[in-house]
């Protein structure tokens, strides 16, 4: 008997590897798949505006990057002793409106040069619903714990997303002919929109990357919302809250996207950063022991020989062991 509905995922006709330098941008669930990355040692940028859900606010920031329109001082309001900006994350913020310009011209500046230089992007989008300040009319990408009253909610049309991510794909092709974009939908689900708001803002979204997939030779879907809401379809696969996927269900998306994505020989390098991940979190019965000792240098002089020639970067974790070599008694 078969209690489940699988499904096989199309191979990537592009193949990710150590070589490429990678942009995620999008929701929560770019946040957990760009933090692997990271930390399996790609070359990274990882939702650098912060959390952002719906797909014009992820045109305005990619936008504003490519042609390097920077924040001014109008883009920065105040909220009791904090200011901040609409169109990006809450986690952008200060008690001075420099020290805000600051960080979001900086993360500009980072996502600019890292577009033009990338080989892969990754979009991940989680809503279709927006909310649009009365004083200005315009989408922001968070709140801020503003009053709700003064915005107004709305769902984005599947033509209104449509049209934000068309824009962003022929932008980064004109810029970067050669780039590989990966689109997604985040499986985390937006209840407090209502469940049946949630299903069809998920449905907008989808019904919208499904036309962008045919347009684009550039573009390739992941189903990471299928997996989990079509493939292992349970609560168990959830977190307590039953609205983000456990990390069992996170970490089955993940080997599905490792099969769709990585080379066979980036899946060997993969095992053996695993292994060294696992050396850096032994936790010894005696620091000062001499097997100790030699455990540490045996790991360093792993992290020396996966280095040579995959473009590989140990440099902190090797220091930090050297550090507790050096103090080893």
């Amino acid at each position: 008997m078969q209690f489940r509905t699988t499904f096989q995922i199309p191979e990537s006709e592009f193949k990710i590897n150590h070589q490429h330098k990678i942009l995620t941008i999008g929701s929560c669930f770019s946040d957990e798949i760009g933090k692997r990355l990271i930390d399996l040692k790609f070359d990274g940028v990882i939702n650098p505006f912060g959390v952002i859900f719906n797909p014009h606010s992820i045109q305005n920031l990619i936008e504003r990057s490519i042609h390097k329109k920077y924040f001014t001082l109008s883009d920065v309001h105040q909220n009791g002793e904090e200011f901040f900006c609409f169109d990006v994350h809450s986690s952008f913020n200060a008690l001075t409106r420099d020290a805000v310009l600051h960080q979001l011209n900086s993360a500009l500046d980072q996502v600019h040069q890292c577009i033009y230089s990338c080989d892969v992007v990754m979009i991940t989008l989680g809503t279709s619903w927006v909310y649009e300040w009365k004083d200005s009319k315009k989408i922001v990408a968070n709140c801020h714990k503003v009053e709700a009253k003064q915005f107004e909610k709305r769902l984005l049309t599947t033509d209104e997303n449509l049209d934000s991510l068309d824009r962003i794909i022929s932008e980064l092709i004109a810029i970067n002919p050669d780039i590989n974009i990966i689109t997604t939908v985040s499986p985390v689900r937006h209840i407090k929109d209502g469940m049946v708001e949630n299903n069809v803002s998920k449905s907008r979204l989808l019904d919208a990357l499904y036309q962008l997939g045919i347009k684009y030779n550039h573009v390739n879907y992941f189903p990471s919302y299928e997996l989990v809401l079509d493939d292992l379809r349970e609560y168990r696969f959830f977190k307590e809250d039953l609205i983000h996927p456990s990390k069992q269900a996170i970490d089955y998306i993940w080997k599905r996207f490792s099969d769709t994505y990585f080379e066979e020989s980036t899946q060997t390098i993969i095992q053996k950063i695993n292994k060294i991940v696992s050396a850096m979190n032994h936790r010894p019965f005696n620091e000062s022991s001499e097997n100790h000792q030699k455990f540490l240098i045996k790991t360093i002089d792993w992290m020396e020989e996966l280095e040579k020639g995959n473009k590989l970067d140990f440099s902190a974790e090797k220091e930090h062991l050297r550090s507790k070599i050096k103090h080893v008694n």
